[in-house]
């Protein structure tokens, strides 16, 4: 008889185990979501997937020249939370972040690149660019000439080469009396208008 009650009896236990009071606050177990780049973002500009962009130069009109080397990319997280209560563990989204690091071996200045999944105010996939302390945020879907943007160029002559489907990116998003670049897809940034000094800085093929 014993026997015969010892599975009825384990049964009984785990029924009670699984029937847990409810959390007064009405949390639950927070959930962890983790977005990565895809390799389709990644190839929208040549800094994270073409070696030749390791090392890059660029003259100013001023008869400068200066040339940044890579150092490092770090893989950070953008996090954003998006359920829960104050008295719980929120669930949340997390949203990569690619960094290229650049230190100049050449010349005077400073370069680097952030490529995000999503960022701050929300737009994704977008790249951050920031050359001699200038923000540049371009929206990627920018870059492709059937998205409609109000920048777009199409075809710019830099230092006599041919440079397709290009865009200017404002410093102020609209504000076209702030410094602004010329970028495209293949090439990256092209070209700089810093109006804080009025210096024009242009790629040299890397």
């Amino acid at each position: 008889m014993k026997i015969k009650l010892l599975p009825l009896l384990i049964i009984c236990f785990l029924l009670i185990q699984s029937c847990e009071k409810p959390d007064p606050n009405g949390c639950h177990n927070a959930v962890i979501f983790y977005n990565y780049l895809s390799d389709a973002a990644r190839n929208q500009t040549p800094y994270f997937t073409n070696l030749a962009f390791d090392t890059i130069s660029f003259a100013s009109d001023k008869g400068d020249t200066v040339t940044f080397v890579k150092t490092k990319t770090d893989s950070t997280w953008y996090k954003e939370e998006i359920r829960g209560n104050p008295a719980c563990d929120w669930d949340k989204n997390y949203y990569q972040v690619l960094h290229n690091n650049y230190t100049a071996i050449k010349g005077n200045g400073s370069f680097d690149v952030k490529l995000s999944k999503k960022t701050k105010d929300g737009s994704l996939n977008a790249i951050n660019i920031n050359f001699n302390d200038i923000d540049f945020d371009i929206d990627l879907g920018w870059l492709n000439p059937s998205f409609g943007y109000s920048y777009f160029i199409g075809l710019s002559v830099i230092n006599n080469r041919n440079y397709i489907n290009t865009i200017y990116a404002y410093n102020i998003l609209g504000d076209t009396s702030s410094s602004y670049i010329i970028i495209n897809k293949d090439n990256g940034l092209l070209k700089l208008n810093n109006k804080n000094d009025n210096t024009v800085w242009t790629l040299l093929k890397p």
